[in-house]
């Protein structure tokens, strides 16, 4: 199955935030209150612009107009209850925008009509569901059974020009730029998040978070072209010791007399013996002029407001030393 990425680029002049506060009851009312928050320059680029490229207009897709997801990220409004009663829970953005240029283009809005292509379609996503974890597709699209497979889904993908910018560029600087782009579309297409055959075969080695399945699939396939070792167990250990340090302290391990302890910032590094990952977790509810902050490697302190500065002054590869100093550890 070929797959074909459509980038659908909008003129920034074109698109307006929306304004609207209002949730619409209906499909009608949602029509209403579009023609009232649309820009003129919005509402002739929706009437050019073909059925299945709509939702691309708008946020958080390609888009920057925000109405129509405001109205349908909150589960229970009453234009995503109206829809889900008439059929569509996944499809929302696609049916407003639709039964919007009926109306622009003086048509008659037949919302069963519109909505009909949606629900046959969610419908069959549903008997894909129960079958998700073992399928060889989902959503129309491939789901590669294990990492070679994505390895040969993303030759096919690519032609040679593509892969030769990929072998020249450092592992590090290709997998920073994929993540954002072709790791989202790994991410969604391949079901990462919702789940796939693929999601189950990275679950079964200890990976489950669908940003560390795509990170591993990228920086695999890098090393795959240039020929070098992918060492699959390191990069698991790897994420696998970084959940372990990222974990916020628990109240079984407080230092005696502290309670209530809030840690709402992390600051990451590696150690530099054997690149493992290090975090170190900083207390955000101090009351004093001391505040606690908690490192896997080296326990519990307390810092004062300087030594806290010193340690936001430092950067990812010379915070571990600075750490050390803190804890008065030896390197």
């Amino acid at each position: 199955m070929k797959i074909i990425f459509t980038l659908l680029f909008v003129a920034a002049s074109f698109i307006t935030f929306g304004q609207t506060k209002q949730v619409p009851k209906n499909l009608k009312q949602a029509v209403d209150f579009l023609n009232a928050d649309c820009t003129d320059s919005l509402k002739r680029l929706i009437k050019r612009t073909e059925d299945s490229d709509l939702k691309k207009l708008s946020y958080p897709w390609d888009g920057n107009y925000k109405t129509i997801f405001e109205w349908t990220s909150k589960k229970n409004s009453k234009i995503v209850s109206y829809l889900k009663a008439k059929g569509t829970s996944s499809h929302q953005t696609e049916v407003i925008l639709i039964a919007f240029k009926r109306f622009l283009d003086s048509q008659e809005i037949n919302e069963d009509l519109i909505i009909a292509p949606y629900k046959a379609l969610e419908k069959k996503w549903t008997n894909e569901d129960v079958v998700r974890f073992t399928t060889d597709s989902l959503r129309g699209v491939y789901i590669p059974k294990n990492l070679e497979d994505c390895f040969k889904q993303i030759d096919k993908f690519w032609n040679a020009s593509t892969k030769e910018q990929v072998k020249n560029l450092t592992e590090e600087k290709f997998t920073a730029n994929a993540h954002l782009g072709f790791g989202m579309w790994m991410r969604n297409n391949w079901q990462l998040w919702a789940g796939s055959r693929l999601t189950k075969y990275f679950n079964d080695l200890g990976v489950y978070h669908p940003e560390d399945i795509s990170g591993i699939i990228l920086t695999s396939y890098h090393r795959y072209l240039v020929g070098s070792d992918i060492k699959m167990g390191k990069q698991i250990e790897y994420l696998k010791s970084y959940w372990k340090v990222s974990k916020d302290p628990s109240k079984e391990i407080y230092p005696a007399g502290a309670k209530n302890l809030k840690f709402d910032t992390k600051q990451y590094y590696n150690l530099k013996k054997d690149n493992s990952p290090g975090c170190i977790h900083i207390q955000s509810n101090s009351k004093t002029e001391k505040t606690w902050v908690y490192d896997y490697y080296f326990g519990w302190k307390q810092l004062s407001r300087e030594e806290l500065k010193e340690l936001s002054n430092t950067s990812y590869d010379t915070r571990e030393d600075a750490i050390k100093k803190l804890f008065n550890k030896r390197s």
